[in-house]
């Protein structure tokens, strides 16, 4: 009797909308596996929006090959045998396809069936992602453009080193725009779900109950807390995964992991006395 399917699942949206709570909720279902961002499409169609010039042609200069590279070295936790990286392909569709397939494979390694991988960016080539994967199913997260640009704006304040280019809300704007074009693109075709990050953040266990149905998967309730980002954090996130994530923020748009809860606090730079005094109880008696 031949095994039944992987399935496949994309997270995408405008980066800041919220896409890594879904990733973390989804995560803990029990069929799901699920990986660090990847951006193995990025690398393949064109990284900023605007297809590559090759790929109009069918074909691929095969980074997608090297983003795979990186993910097998992030998996260290497989029960079963980890597949080898797809062989290289200069034809665009056979290469997406073992990508997809590579990705089962990191799924069964690890006893599951169904992969969730989370790159907000994916969602420039939603459409064309869709009709060239196979059985791809892919979930746009959509935040409101005025929050999803002061998270923006926040996060280049707080890590200006990474996101300096950021810090102008005409970034975010711009972000928000193209991004919401594209998922309005992709809508009229099949294998496509939205999800609200106010609906998700509101209404947690409806909200993954109607997406559960879309996906053909049960609903399960340790789905309503978070996992564990310690599996699918990026490598320069590495300090996250040292703490549990304690809730999540509807304005910052993300899980809160070792950070402050209170938003007043968190624009401020994590620093404000109306927010009180927390730390270890030496740390507290030092401050007086």
């Amino acid at each position: 009797m031949d095994n039944p399917p992987i399935r496949r699942i994309l997270v995408m949206g405008c980066s800041r909308s919220g896409t890594t709570l879904l990733q973390s909720l989804l995560a803990s279902h029990s069929r799901i596996h699920t990986f660090p961002e990847t951006g193995v499409f990025l690398k393949a169609l064109g990284m900023r929006g605007a297809v590559l010039p090759w790929v109009h042609l069918g074909l691929t200069s095969g980074k997608e090959r090297k983003a795979l590279a990186r993910l097998l070295e992030s998996q260290t936790q497989a029960s079963g045998s980890l597949p080898p990286l797809p062989p290289r392909s200069l034809f665009l569709s056979r290469s997406l396809e073992n990508v997809a397939v590579f990705l089962d494979g990191l799924a069964k390694a690890h006893g599951k069936d169904v992969w969730v991988e989370k790159t907000p960016r994916h969602v420039f080539h939603a459409e064309r992602i869709g009709r060239m994967v196979e059985g791809v199913q892919c979930i746009h997260m959509v935040r409101k453009g005025e929050d999803v640009v002061a998270s923006i704006v926040d996060r280049a304040r707080k890590y200006p080193k990474r996101f300096h280019r950021q810090a102008d809300p005409a970034y975010g704007i711009r972000q928000w725009n193209q991004s919401l074009r594209a998922t309005e693109a992709a809508m009229n075709r099949p294998g496509h779900a939205l999800v609200f990050y106010e609906k998700l953040a509101g209404e947690t266990e409806h909200t993954l109950r109607s997406l559960c149905r879309g996906l053909g998967l049960e609903f399960e309730a340790g789905m309503l807390t978070p996992a564990n980002p310690s599996t699918f954090v990026s490598p320069d996130e590495g300090w996250k995964a040292r703490c549990a994530p304690t809730g999540w923020s509807l304005w910052r748009g993300r899980t809160l992991t070792g950070e402050v809860h209170d938003d007043n606090c968190a624009a401020l730079g994590g620093v404000a006395g109306h927010a009180g005094l927390f730390g270890v109880a030496k740390s507290v008696a030092s401050f007086g």
